[in-house]
């Protein structure tokens, strides 16, 4: 409503901002679920990147256990391929979904892997 009690035109209903807190909350729940690991591992900060927006990605690497090791050679969850290999494939699923959740343009994204995390365990039924 206007001051004046009359609805607003119709296209000026209002803005919606999104934080820099709120993005980089979510691109760090997306990265950890592309790595395959807990948010509260993976640190995220963001930049401008030439209007897109720019991300780098800090996380510990999760090792595989010998059963992943063997499986897929290409699944970042079940360790597979070189380090190299894992964090492209990480990086590009970082930058479709973020892309689709947040609706920015994804440019840079750049990781830095700080370690290896305990592949987690699993219990034998």
């Amino acid at each position: 409503m206007t001051a004046n009690n009359q609805p607003a035109p119709a296209g000026r209903a209002g803005h919606t901002r999104i934080t820099k807190a709120a993005l980089t909350h979510t691109t760090e729940a997306v990265a950890a679920a592309a790595f395959g690991i807990p948010r509260r591992d993976v640190r995220v900060s963001l930049a401008d990147d030439g209007g897109a927006l720019g991300v780098t990605v800090s996380v510990p690497l999760p090792a595989p256990t010998l059963l992943q090791a063997a499986g897929d050679p290409h699944s970042v969850q079940e360790g597979g391929g070189t380090l190299f290999e894992r964090a492209d494939r990480a990086r590009t699923g970082i930058r479709k979904t973020a892309a689709e959740v947040t609706g920015s343009q994804v440019g840079r994204i750049d990781i830095k892997l700080t370690g290896i995390s305990p592949p987690a365990e699993r219990t034998v039924a």
